[in-house]
């Protein structure tokens, strides 16, 4: 096959954590074809490229259709046709009716061990643990060689001029985002207070990003770490109480390194490529951790073998934002 001109990608659903962990998937696709019409397509419900992450991700997809009728009747005449069509769903009977559905030149699943992929992998080689290898691994063979995955989002400059009024370039910022979706994957509040309250000691500067669940915890945050900075609070600088993810990647975007959990706003600091400590327990870090050019995984099974968060150790914590720092 040629330089294909027209790309889908079937995928599931995308809530703003999936849209995100793609991301390297996209971007490498792009950096493959930058030329190509990228259509995305989903199979169930909506996809946050085409809300939350839509202004900024126009540059990877060029195209949505969420849950089209072709793809949801089994309609094969209203299917538009593809040069080059990606299946991420690891499903078997998925792959084989998509490939018996939407008209197309080259047709790579990963179901099944590609079983229905006019492109593989050698049989016997290993499967990737992590999720973005997974997606990365059809980009492969698609192009025939790995094409840079990594990168950061643009941010628009009325919020990075915003971002960049709380926090003025001159100083070292360290972010920590001490909240996650579930209660399971929190790192105890205390810790991140000690690792903050140490690296103030050092001249640096805390700054917590707090989203509405963690908005109780601002008191005793400030009270803890007086010199700590909360962004996200600003209301009176952003003109608004309605931030958006975009206003969290324009803060990401000023930050020196971050501290985060397996969690939502950790994905969104790994799509700014901000050096990251990511710290993980009972979710896999082989298989989830956040994609960054300068990155490391803090697991609590290292500290003894138990899942708990509470396992890891602040001062390890602390070490770890020092010798990033240090890169």
């Amino acid at each position: 096959m040629s330089t294909p001109a027209t790309i889908g990608i079937i995928v599931g659903r995308d809530l703003i954590g999936d849209a995100l962990i793609k991301l390297p998937f996209l971007r490498a696709l792009r950096n493959a074809y930058p030329q190509a019409r990228i259509a995305w397509i989903t199979s169930q419900d909506t996809t946050a490229y085409n809300s939350l992450l839509r202004e900024a991700t126009t540059h990877l997809i060029d195209v949505i259709y969420e849950v089209p009728e072709w793809l949801r009747t089994g309609s094969a005449v209203a299917a538009p046709s593809f040069d080059l069509l990606i299946d991420t769903r690891n499903k078997w009977k998925l792959a084989a009716e998509t490939r018996r559905l939407v008209p197309h030149q080259i047709f790579i699943a990963m179901a099944m061990r590609y079983l229905f992929s006019d492109k593989h992998p050698p049989f016997f080689a290993p499967k990737p643990k992590h999720i973005v290898d997974r997606l990365l691994q059809m980009v492969d063979l698609a192009a025939g060689y790995r094409p840079p995955s990594l990168g950061s989002l643009p941010v628009p400059d009325e919020l990075l001029q915003k971002a960049r009024e709380i926090l003025p370039e001159g100083q070292t910022y360290v972010g920590f985002a001490p909240g996650a979706g579930n209660a399971v994957k929190i790192w105890p509040r205390y810790k991140f207070e000690k690792v903050a309250v140490s690296q103030a000691s050092k001249g640096r500067v805390p700054v917590f990003l707090l989203g509405p669940q963690e908005l109780g915890w601002y008191d005793v945050l400030a009270a803890a770490v007086p010199n700590a900075k909360f962004p996200l609070q600003d209301y009176h600088i952003w003109g608004t109480a309605q931030l958006t993810v975009a206003h969290t990647l324009a803060v990401a975007k000023c930050l020196d390194v971050a501290v985060a959990n397996d969690s939502g706003v950790g994905n969104m600091l790994g799509a700014m490529d901000c050096r990251l400590i990511s710290l993980f327990g009972p979710t896999s870090a082989e298989k989830l951790a956040p994609r960054v050019s300068r990155g490391k995984t803090i697991r609590a099974q290292d500290f003894g073998g138990s899942s708990a968060m509470k396992a890891i150790l602040w001062e390890s914590v602390d070490a770890a934002v020092d010798e990033m720092l240090a890169l």
